[in-house]
């Protein structure tokens, strides 16, 4: 099967949501960089109103999810026709739609996958303060190659924002297999008994910026702060991977048989493995 990419529409593209309109690419120095550490970044994506909006889309439409807590439930083969995976809002909100196919994000995870590329995940998450998110190897990315896309929308601080260990896209395994990891000094210790040169990183972003980090990069999150933060979170792969959705996130993982909607975002789909799908006209209804 051959696709076309899918193109931005030309509205949202001109919007008062983006900070920039063109695309771009990595330089070698930022490949480089990309391939020692695991991360590159940041970049401009959004403006505050297109910050704003994305927020509030989301408190309209969270609820025609399925969200992580109700994955374990979700044993009937129709869950997700009725009540979309939690990453697939690329595919039934046109404004998230829109933030997947920018040409300034999609240049740049292209210069990594290469020319043909599909999004096949977008999220937005709230942490709350004190919320922990634990060390963790995304489980999609344990099973097929990709870059992840993390772009700041709230109260994104060095006490709220995503850390990284740097190095750690060249290990094997996950943090869960090295044990109960309590905290960011086992995963430190952890990471550099297989990297000795793996370091912890706080990666600083403004709203609306955003940076790319390799899917097998470990990477977790504890809000210190006083204020829930908000960041969207999308995932690119090439279209040769046959994307599923985890119904668990440990081993062994279960796996559900619906297929999630994907979108081509730049080349051409030749393997065929996936559904693709169009823009949405409108957004999906809690």
């Amino acid at each position: 099967m051959q696709s076309n990419a899918a193109g931005l529409n030309t509205d949202a593209r001109e919007s008062a949501a983006f900070a920039v309109q063109g695309g771009a690419t990595l330089s070698v120095e930022e490949l480089e960089s990309y391939r020692l550490k695991g991360w590159v970044g940041s970049y401009p994506l959004f403006t505050p109103e297109g910050v704003s909006r994305a927020c509030r889309v989301r408190e309209r439409v969270a609820a025609a999810f399925t969200w992580p807590n109700q994955l374990a439930q979700a044993g009937d083969p129709q869950i997700f026709a009725r009540r979309p995976w939690f990453k697939s809002m690329h595919a039934y909100v046109p404004e998230y739609y829109d933030a997947v196919c920018h040409p300034a994000v999609v240049g740049r995870v292209a210069s990594i996958l290469g020319p043909d590329v599909i999004a096949w995940g977008l999220t937005l998450i709230r942490a709350v303060p004190g919320n922990v998110h634990r060390w963790h190897v995304d489980v999609e990315h344990r099973h097929w190659d990709g870059v992840s896309v993390y772009i700041g929308l709230e109260n994104i601080t060095p006490e709220s924002s995503l850390l990284v260990m740097e190095g750690s896209q060249n290990i094997v395994d996950p943090p869960q297999a090295f044990g109960p990891i309590a905290d960011d000094t086992g995963a430190l210790n952890a990471a550099r008994s297989r990297v000795p040169g793996a370091e912890i990183v706080t990666v600083g972003l403004q709203p609306g910026q955003f940076f790319l980090f390799a899917g097998r990069l470990w990477h977790g999150s504890h809000n210190t702060g006083d204020q829930v933060r908000v960041a969207m979170i999308a995932h690119y792969s090439r279209p040769d991977a046959r994307i599923r959705i985890p119904l668990s996130f440990d081993d062994p993982v279960r796996w559900h048989g619906w297929q999630p909607p994907c979108i081509l975002v730049s080349g051409r789909d030749t393997a065929g493995v996936n559904r693709l799908v169009a823009r949405p006209h409108r957004e999906v209804q809690a």
